[in-house]
Formats: C-alpha cells, structure tokens, sequence
C-alpha cells in the first residue's frame, strides 16, 4: 500500500500577531484571521486543488466533520484528524506530493489574506497498516517544535525616508483608512462610522481591520445570540468597555488555560486500539473541549447580561451594570471575547468584572468538563487589569504571566493535585520589570508578604491557608460590600477601610493602632483560630490586603435584589 503523509500546521506567533496593536479593531480582525487560517481557508485550500476532505459547511462560518467509517483507512484523499485553535492535523491518503500541493496553496492564500501571519508546517510519511498513528502524531509534533525552534524570523522590507509607516506596525504604509479593502470579493471600509481620525495603514494592518466584521458575525453567532437578543453590541473600541467620563477607567485583559491538557491528549494514544480510534477518540476530545469553553463563556456573558436591566427607568440616563458600570451609549456590551473555541481563552472587559468573570469561568469550565467530557478538568486564568489606553501587548503578555503564575501554584503547593487557580494584578502605574519583581518591589515588606495571590478557585478540604476564592477572599469582599442595609459592618467604614491599606503596609501594631483609633470591628474571619481578623496578619503573611485593594473594582456577577 502506498505511504500516506500526516501533516501537521501550527500558526505561530499568535499572540504577537493579535495583540500587537492597542486598537481592539485590529486585535478583532487578527483573532478571526488567526482562526480561518486552519480551518475555513484550508478547506478552500483542499478543495482549489481538487481533493475530497471530511468537512461539512453548512455557512461560510459554521462547519463539522463528515461522518467517517469507524474501520480502515480514510475514504477521502485528505482527512482532518482535528483543526482550530491555530492548529490542524490533516492525513493524506495519496502521500506527501499532495502534501506540499495544499501547503503552497495554503500558504498563498494566508500571504493575501493575513499578511504578517507565519504559519509552520511539517510532514511525515505515514502507513496506514503498519505505523501507529499517535507515534508519528508525536514525533510530528516533535518535528514541528524543533522547525519552530530553529527557522529564521522574516525581515519586512522597510520604507524609504520619504515614505509614511504605519502607526500599529511601524511598517510602510499601503494606504489611508479612507479607502476600502477587498475580502472574499467584497469592499469592506477600513474606518469605523465614529472613528474621526484618517490614518495611514500597513497591509498587514488594513487586513486586520478588513475581517473585523467578520469576526463580528462569527462571535455573535458563536457566543452572542443572547446579547444581540437583549439589544446590545460586542464593542470595537476600548473605550466602549463601561468607561465612566470624567473618571480614570480600567480595562481587564483576562487569560484562562486548560490545566495539562498535553497529557490529556497523549492520553487518547494510550488506550486507542486503532488508528481509527486514535482519530475519532482525538477529534471527539478536541470537539468536547471547544463545546466547554464555548458553554462556559456562554454562561458568564449571560451572567453579566443578566445584571443589566431590561429597560431604562423614567429617571434613568444609562444603562448600568448591577447599578455600577455604566453602559456606554446605552448598547455596549462591558465584554469583549477576543479568543476562544478552544480551552486557551482571552476576553477584555470592564475591570471591575474581569477577576469576577474569570473565576465564573473557571467554575463553569470544570463543570461543563464534568458533564461534557465525564470527568472534571481544571483550568488557570491571569487578569491584567490596566488603564484604558495602556499599551495592550505588554498587558495581554502580564495576563500570560499571571495564568502562568496560577499554574506554578497549583504545581508547587497543592502536591501536583491538580486544581483550577487564578491570579490577576492591578497595574495603577506603569509596570516595569517581571511579575515576581513588581511584587517583590510593591507588595513586600519587612513583615512579610502583602499579597496572598495566586489563589485556588476553591478551598480544599484540609485547606487553612486562605488562599483560595470561593468562600474566602470572594466572602471577605462581599463582608466589606455589605450595605447598612444588609447589616453590613463597613457600610460606614468604607474610607476608612480603603486607609486600613497604609497600616497593612506598617504591620501588626500599626493596624491594631488604626483599628482603635477609629473603632472599627474585626476583619472578616478568613482563617479559624488564627489572630488575623485583628491585626490582617498571621505570621509574615499578610491576608487582606487582596481584598482591600480590590473593593473599589470589584463587581460581583451574583443576582441581587434591586441590581437585577
């Protein structure tokens, strides 16, 4: 029998490419190019050079796989073992001539669609009888890695003095947001209906800007259906994200990632009997995981949406988030997904819902696991949350870091117990140096530690550290929320509970000082037997400071009363 070819396409630089710019506009259209570059325009790839495939569309957005025989080599000449997220797995059954046929015309089509897009690719010869397929699934990879490693990064050709750059990518402009660009055979203007200012553009930005509607209908068909529904628009502009006039307002950039799931899905190879397992136990794992994260980020906009009222009152000018985060325009969603089908996830959002909404997610994702899959996987998410207009790759990158830094907890203090965490930092200046050195610098003292981040999503059973979200710090913020109404000890405490920060800083007897000097009660009880709701501190840790920090940024997507 002929030797079949397995080829394996990664999109590479994803996070650069995306979030290289601060215009959400461009981050929007290079997050959908990302997507269809191994999906929608590899299937138009395969099907320009003649060869059957085992993708089904239904819209130009919306596909599936084929149904496929459950024994025996594929019937189609080049079957997707799986595809999305930047990344596709595809088995030629004729070899690698039509192999590298579909890469030239892959690559053509992502050089005219995505320019500034690179995109690897790797090939290994394959039989179907003989060779075990996740063997040479691994070794690809390994191959891959290695070619990633090891290539030369492309050189842009430079302008002339005289020529003009590109404000977003430095490289020389093509032409003015005036104009138009092609896509797919359609015009489509470069410049938003409010967007005031013309500025010259690179063609790998007027691209980016030119799948921006597409992007557009591809989320709200994915996860918008409810919010378009209840008469609201995903934003394009930063400045739609709730920012509140005349006031300094943040954004969050949250980044979550599935927990191990490399050995998830080297774990298929191990109990496939068959190649043909192999393939349909990968596809169907790959398939549950992009419905969980889907469900669950469906979930928490609803959440949100949920705290929005459904109608303006008499006296009312704008619409508000639980009665706090003003709407701009009365029609902007405070969220904006910007990656996801997939379990690596990344939205930006009003500051004060990004800690919320990721620890809403993180919960959902292990229970939509548990009754989509059969069993509980974890999850880590990172919230930057900065200044509007601050630089957004340097804040998409400290998000990484900070998912990163939930990641190394779960490791190293639950005993490889694995467990969903998440961390986040609030950048009220510039950030200078890595997360470790901000906090060694901002959030240590000669007491000890100010901070008690990353923390757990939940409290495990034996757990008497604190630090964990869910009926710890989470309940100790709802404590210091509290209104006098809802017998809240600090409704009348709030300024001088904000202060309590500066005696935090100076330690124990500084907070006992404070606390008598203006009769304030004890801090909520976070760690039974333990003298912390005194002082805030236990030894050299340090437990409230978190919360503090956060009580004028936090919004809490729980349902009450009269912020439905």
């Amino acid at each position: 029998m002929a030797s079949s070819c397995l080829t394996l396409m990664e999109a590479t630089g994803i996070q650069a490419y995306i979030f290289s710019s601060n215009r959400l506009q461009e981050n929007i259209g290079a997050s959908e190019q990302v997507y269809r570059s191994t999906t929608l325009w590899a299937f138009k790839a395969l099907e320009a050079i003649g060869l059957t495939h085992n993708i089904e569309k239904s819209t130009s957005v919306h596909w599936n796989y084929k149904n496929e025989k459950n024994a025996g080599n594929t019937e189609y000449q080049a079957e997707f073992i799986y595809a999305g997220g930047g990344k596709a797995l595809i088995l030629f059954k004729d070899g690698k001539p039509d192999a590298i046929k579909f890469t030239k015309e892959l690559t053509t089509s992502i050089l005219r669609n995505a320019p500034g897009l690179p995109l690897a690719v790797q090939h290994i010869e394959f039989d179907w009888e003989s060779d075990k397929l996740a063997d040479k699934h691994k070794a690809l990879q390994r191959k891959l890695a290695s070619h990633k490693q090891s290539r030369m990064n492309s050189m842009p050709r430079l302008g002339l003095g005289v020529t003009a750059a590109c404000e977003s990518t430095s490289l020389v402009a093509v032409r003015s947001t005036d104009g138009e660009v092609n896509i797919e055979g359609t015009p489509v203007k470069l410049k938003l209906k409010d967007e005031e200012k013309t500025r010259f553009v690179s063609r790998e930005t007027e691209y980016k800007l030119g799948w921006r509607d597409a992007a557009r209908d591809h989320l709200n068909n994915q996860l918008g259906k409810d919010v378009v529904k209840q008469g609201f628009d995903f934003p394009s502009d930063i400045d739609k994200l709730g920012r509140q006039m005349g006031e300094e307002s943040y954004v969050a950039v949250v980044h979550a990632d599935g927990n191990n799931m490399g050995k998830h899905f080297d774990a298929i190879g191990d109990r496939a009997k068959s190649n043909r397992e192999y393939i349909t136990f990968y596809r169907e794992f790959s398939q549950n995981v992009l419905k969980v994260s889907l469900r669950a980020l469906q979930t928490v906009l609803k959440r949100v949406l949920d705290l929005i009222p459904p109608k303006l009152e008499k006296d009312e000018v704008y619409y508000k988030v639980a009665n706090k985060i003003p709407l701009a325009e009365n029609h902007w969603f405070p969220v904006r997904p910007l990656v996801f089908g997939g379990d690596d996830v990344t939205f930006l959002c009003n500051a004060q819902l990004g800690v919320a909404m990721a620890a809403e997610y993180l919960k959902e994702f292990e229970e939509q696991t548990e009754t989509i899959i059969g069993k509980r996987l974890f999850a880590c998410a990172g919230v930057a949350m900065v200044k509007m207009h601050y630089p957004f790759s340097r804040a998409y990158d400290l998000s990484e870091s900070l998912c990163n830094s939930a990641k190394t907890f779960i490791r190293k203090e639950k005993n490889n117990k694995d467990a969903s965490a998440l961390d986040w930092h609030f950048a009220t200046s510039g950030l200078s140096g890595s997360l470790q050195a901000i906090r060694q610098r901002e959030y240590t003292t000669p007491d000890g530690q100010l901070y008690l981040r990353p923390l757990a999503l939940q409290k495990a059973v034996t757990d008497q550290t604190g630090r964990y979200w869910l009926e710890g710090i989470q309940q100790v913020l709802h404590e210091f929320q509290a209104e006098e109404k809802d017998n809240g000890k600090w409704a009348k405490h709030r300024n001088k509970l904000i202060g309590l920060r500066v005696a935090l800083r100076e330690g124990l007897q500084a907070v006992e000082k404070y606390r008598c000097d203006y009769e304030l009660p004890n801090l909520p009880e976070l760690l039974p037997g333990k003298n912390a709701t005194d002082t805030g501190w236990s030894g050299n840790q340090c437990y409230y400071f978190d919360a503090i920090e956060m009580l004028d940024h936090h919004v809490s997507l729980e349902k009450k009363g009269d912020e439905a």
